[in-house]
């Protein structure tokens, strides 16, 4: 019997507006933040999502990393990235950005109501 992927899971930064990270480099537990910021600092992830914002701040002190992040439309989000990593962070975020996907393809679709009748 053949597999059928009905709804294939959606990439990471699909329909995420802003990401913010905070983090002390050289300290445990923030392989999650550096993984992210790696990955934010490619440059075929700004070819791919232009509308992605994205900062970070590299602490002196000693503080618990977080990751912000801002799915469309406007639902924030903090993890504390010593306890997620980016799948489970991906798994959280994963209904909000099927949400976005949903009311995205419903106005986007062909058979969208423009508002003008013939």
């Amino acid at each position: 019997m053949p597999n059928y992927k009905i709804f294939p899971k959606l990439p990471l930064l699909s329909y995420i507006e802003k990401v913010h990270i905070r983090y002390r480099p050289g300290a445990q537990n923030v392989e999650t933040c550096r993984r992210l910021m790696l990955m934010l600092l490619n440059p075929q992830i700004h070819k791919k999502y232009p509308q992605l914002k994205y900062s970070y701040e590299l602490l002196s002190y000693n503080e618990r990393p977080e990751i912000h992040l801002t799915v469309s439309p406007n639902v924030p989000l903090r993890f504390y990235a010593d306890l997620y990593t980016l799948e489970d962070i991906h798994r959280i975020i994963d209904s909000h950005q099927y949400k976005a996907h949903v009311s995205y393809t419903k106005t986007h679709s062909l058979e969208a109501d423009d508002g003008t009748d013939d």
